[in-house]
């Protein structure tokens, strides 16, 4: 074994017949000057990868590693809303606070206007080029020639005040470019989510009923700036949809309901008793944790009462047994209505695969005699 410069030991042939090695019948697992070697680059290449792994090691944003002891981070900087001037300043540090609080106008009337009207320039600039282009086909011979060369068309110049092709079409370019930048703008806000009621509410609430400061009650806004949250076909939430919102809403009024203490960073947002927020993370997990649950229960309790019908010889079995699989079928398919974002052929295709397992379940229970009894 000799050593490289970057100290790798390398197994070589040409050092050991230099040393007078003899070489030996036996595998190199069986042979100690195998095993030895083996043991040198295996502790080389381990040592190596610790020390690497602890040069790109980096403490994550939720812990600080000092000294190989991990800590949670004690200290966290939160814009706390009775900090905000009174005013546009306090409903904004309202509305940044929770992300279902982000609800704002998206103009649909203003859109429609715009788009209208830019509309109607473009088609009389279309107009314009139309009957430019049959001017030119029923003028003479050169203007004809101009439709079918851009060169010459493009070297024109203006007569009678007219403006030329070249002019019309860079107008037209610039208008068109003007409409498509509204027209993806306005199709991007159409698209955007509608808040839930509850959001709604909370904002709404907010504005109506103020908040208290040193015991005198003051609005956020004046009478007509708070306008906007009246117009709830108007509103949009910069929030994406969630595919159990109401389940989340269920989750949180049961966190109100037990008393469950707010983390130290939603703790900070607000010292108002009539503002509580929980971390997304909780709620999450617990949402997750119920739906499992349900899953859980939509398999183990269809499959139990079959095979607890399949054991009784009755002339009801096969009624019972078809009126079970319908039965857990329907609330699997209401489940993944309610709880998912599914499409129609999906749901379709789960529920038929939910059924199938069910029914194989009836043809294997028991070793295959326990099915369906014959009728």
């Amino acid at each position: 074994m000799e050593l490289t410069i970057s100290g790798r030991p390398v197994c070589s042939k040409a050092s050991s017949v230099e040393k007078g090695e003899t070489k030996s019948s036996l595998p190199r697992w069986k042979n100690p000057q195998g095993r030895e070697k083996f043991r040198r680059c295996f502790e080389w290449t381990f040592s190596n990868s610790i020390r690497r792994a602890r040069i790109w090691r980096f403490p994550t944003s939720k812990s600080i590693n000092t000294n190989g002891i991990r800590k949670k981070i004690s200290k966290c900087i939160v814009r706390k809303i009775e900090e905000c001037p009174n005013g546009y300043p306090k409903l904004a540090g309202f509305m940044d606070s929770e992300d279902t609080f982000g609800i704002y106008r998206r103009f649909g009337f203003l859109y429609s206007r715009v788009l209208l009207s830019k509309q109607d320039e473009l088609r009389k600039q279309e107009d314009d080029l139309d009957a430019m282009d049959n001017r030119d086909a029923h003028t003479s011979d050169r203007t004809r020639k101009c439709l079918k060369s851009r060169a010459k068309d493009f070297a024109r110049t203006s007569t009678n005040g007219l403006p030329t092709r070249k002019e019309l079409l860079q107008t037209v370019e610039s208008k068109l470019s003007e409409y498509g930048r509204v027209l993806l703008q306005a199709q991007q806000m159409v698209s955007l989510n509608k808040p839930a009621d509850r959001d709604h509410l909370s904002v709404q609430h907010f504005l109506e009923s103020g908040y208290e400061d040193n015991g005198q009650k003051l609005m956020p806004l004046m009478e007509g700036d708070n306008e906007f949250i009246y117009r709830k076909e108007d509103l949009v939430t910069l929030r994406p949809g969630r595919e159990s919102a109401w389940l989340d809403a269920f989750v949180e009024q049961l966190l109100k309901m037990i008393h469950c203490k707010p983390v130290q960073e939603t703790r900070l947002k607000s010292n108002s008793p009539h503002i509580q927020y929980y971390t997304k993370q909780r709620v999450d997990r617990l949402v997750t944790l119920i739906i499992s649950g349900i899953m859980l229960v939509l398999l183990v309790v269809p499959t139990y009462a079959l095979y607890r019908v399949t054991n009784i010889k009755a002339s009801t079995t096969n009624a019972t047994c078809i009126g079970i699989l319908l039965v857990a079928t329907l609330v699997f398919s209401a489940v993944l209505s309610l709880f998912t974002k599914a499409k129609r052929h999906e749901i379709l295709g789960a529920s038929a695969a939910y059924c199938a397992v069910l029914v194989v379940f009836i043809g294997n229970v028991n070793g295959g005699k326990g099915g369906l009894p014959s009728l």
